[in-house]
């Protein structure tokens, strides 16, 4: 599959929110906690880059003509089946992540926000490489 542009600006816009994040140099979770600001800041970029990935997804499973599933995760099942991610374990529960800030935005704890941040923004350039990889590769 040749890499399509709409693609590449998707994945490089998510390149982007990710170092946005790191930019915004969050290291303490007790300022963190406290900042209604940067927890909703952190909210929005991480929902950004997950809708990101899901559309890239859906984009990829119909230029291989492939219907869409009934969920997102569903979706990524179906990348992985193609060879386009290894494991869809890792998305699955950033789209689950998503699936909860938009339904239950009232309830997000910050601890979950900023672990995200700390622990899991190179999954989404992980996504970048393996979907580049794979348009390269087809």
């Amino acid at each position: 599959m040749e890499m399509n542009g709409v693609i590449e600006r998707k994945l490089r816009l998510l390149e982007q929110k990710v170092a946005d994040i790191r930019e915004w140099d969050i290291a303490q979770y007790n300022s963190f906690k406290n900042s209604s600001l940067q927890i909703s800041a952190v909210e929005r970029a991480l929902t950004v880059c997950v809708e990101i990935m899901i559309d890239v997804s859906e984009r990829i499973l119909s230029i291989q003509k492939i219907p869409p599933c009934d969920s997102s995760v569903e979706n990524f099942k179906a990348l992985e089946k193609l060879n386009a991610i290894q494991s869809v374990d890792k998305y699955a529960d950033m789209v689950r992540f998503r699936n909860f800030v938009v339904h239950r935005y009232e309830s997000i704890e910050p601890e979950i926000l900023f672990n995200i941040i700390s622990n899991k923004l190179d999954d989404f350039l992980a996504f970048t490489d393996e979907i580049r990889r794979f348009c390269l590769k087809k």
